[in-house]
């Protein structure tokens, strides 16, 4: 195992694991041969692995590869599915691709995290049609496609339906008189389509709100919310970093024992605190998951740092240096705890803000990263771009983009990094464009994004060179010549 470290570390710096980028990899006597092989590292990752001592009898964690980190389980599969389809694929078994890769996908979902599952997909989809993975049915490796949207799923959990097939509540359709079939326009044949509600409760104000709904849990008992209340007084008056890290220890423990940290957090308004508390509160504060997307990391974000940013109108404090480190070992979590937000601000980006943005997605996030954050919050359903963040910060977070002059700066930092971004997000920021160009005629930053646009994605905008043609005679600074420039062809 020791003469694979190197490998190892050399994956995790790799921003590209395919085999190409393995050409640098200095030769020695403690690593495999330059390009290494594909073929022993596969069978390394499926070969049999201690216990891990928190579940000595979970059969699921006995290869290697489920010891590894998420980060280097999506490069592995990244690396073997380059591999896979060089010219050195024959030494590859197949028959060990497809385990490897049922593995993952047959799992349970908070098994493997997302980009682990994406890394199986593509593994899956670039080998030759066989017979399959022995013991998986092939139509398991279809996530979830014969399934409910989860809206549906919930609706029904608490509903009485109407009809089997409808989590409609009786009470919820309206002219109906009752339940039953009687006469008067009471039974089922007058009810039309228009008079189908889904039920009015009290998650309808949150979900108009545009942010994800924080996981039902265990409502807080008395004893609990009284430590939760003595915290909160003690976290405003702290006098010193040791006394800091005691309050912040207690406050993880109150939010492991009550299983519902959430609440707790909402309780003790961790965001109160002054600067030095507040680091260290994201440096030592670690959380349960709780069912939130990006698990505990994302409640640290979005009840620390987050409320920071909210509100933030100058650059901001020494708290962004422990929150970059944090985002910088929790991506996942610092996109729907802190980008989606803030991009979602109901009264939009302001400079200092921009700033913070910019810094997180160039110093902390992977290329894949930023492309998928664009495509969410552009091309994706409203249901994949709800951000995360405590119920007291709802009425500031929105459901639409509010473009200013420091959002197209956003994504002009995002384009100058040669993100590859997917065609239907292109197609998006062709239509902004096309809509803005008068509002913003004279701002530089627009030109500058507009400009950049159409030189890092031409073969996407040559399509609409017509419009964006006609949108940038509209602008009037002395970027638009050079946009005219890009987009006509010489003659």
């Amino acid at each position: 195992m020791e003469q694979w470290l190197p490998l190892f570390r050399h994956l995790l710096s790799c921003p590209v694991a395919n085999a190409d980028a393995f050409s640098s990899l200095p030769a020695s006597g403690d690593c495999p041969s330059s390009p290494p092989p594909a073929a022993a590292l596969l069978r390394l990752l499926l070969s049999p692995a201690p216990p891990l001592p928190a579940s000595p009898s979970d059969p699921t964690a006995s290869i290697l590869f489920q010891t590894l980190p998420p980060f280097l389980q999506s490069q592995a599969l990244s690396f073997l599915a380059s591999s896979s389809s060089s010219s050195s694929s024959g030494l590859l078994d197949p028959h060990l691709l497809r385990a490897l890769a049922a593995r993952v996908l047959s799992a349970p979902p908070d098994l493997y995290g997302f980009w682990a599952r994406r890394g199986a997909r593509h593994l899956l989809d670039g080998l030759p049609e066989g017979e399959g993975v022995p013991g998986v049915a092939a139509e398991e490796f279809v996530d979830g496609f014969h399934e409910l949207p989860p809206w549906l799923k919930e609706a029904a959990t608490r509903s009485r339906p109407v009809l089997p097939w409808l989590p409609f509540e009786c009470r919820s359709v309206l002219g109906s008189g009752t339940c039953g079939g009687g006469g008067g326009g009471g039974g089922l044949d007058g009810i039309g389509l228009e008079t189908l509600v889904l039920e009015q409760d009290e998650d309808v104000e949150m979900q108009e709100a545009g942010c994800v709904l924080l996981p039902q849990a265990p409502p807080l008992a008395d004893s609990t919310v009284q430590r939760a209340l003595a915290v909160q007084k003690e976290i405003v008056t702290l006098e010193s970093v040791l006394v800091a890290q005691r309050v912040v220890k207690d406050l993880q423990e109150l939010c492991v024992e009550s299983r519902n940290a959430a609440a707790v957090l909402s309780l003790v308004q961790p965001w109160e605190a002054d600067d030095d508390t507040l680091r260290v509160l994201l440096t030592n504060l670690v959380l349960p998951e709780d069912g939130v997307q990006g698990g505990g990391p994302a409640l640290v974000l979005c009840s620390v740092f987050l409320p920071q940013l909210l509100e933030l109108q100058r650059p901001p404090s020494s708290v962004l240096s422990a929150a970059l480190d944090l985002c910088k070992r929790h991506p996942a979590a610092a996109l729907e705890a802190v980008l989606f937000p803030l991009v979602l601000r109901k009264g939009g980006l302001n400079v200092p803000q921009c700033d913070v943005l910019t810094r997180i997605v160039k110093e902390c996030m992977h290329p894949l990263h930023v492309a998928a954050f664009c495509h969410r919050l552009l091309s994706g359903e409203e249901q994949e771009r709800k951000p995360v963040c405590m119920s007291q910060h709802y009425e500031n977070v929105g459901t639409h983009l509010v473009w200013t002059e420091s959002l197209f700066a956003l994504f002009y930092s995002i384009l100058s990094q040669d993100i590859c971004l997917t065609p239907s997000t292109v197609g998006e920021l062709i239509s902004v464009i096309d809509e803005r160009a008068s509002e913003f005629s004279r701002s530089l930053k627009f030109g500058n994004f507009m400009l950049c646009l159409v030189s890092k994605c031409w073969h996407q905008c040559k399509n609409q060179r017509v419009l964006l043609e006609r949108a940038a005679e509209r602008t009037n600074t002395f970027l638009t010549k050079a946009i005219l420039a890009k987009l006509r062809p010489a003659s």
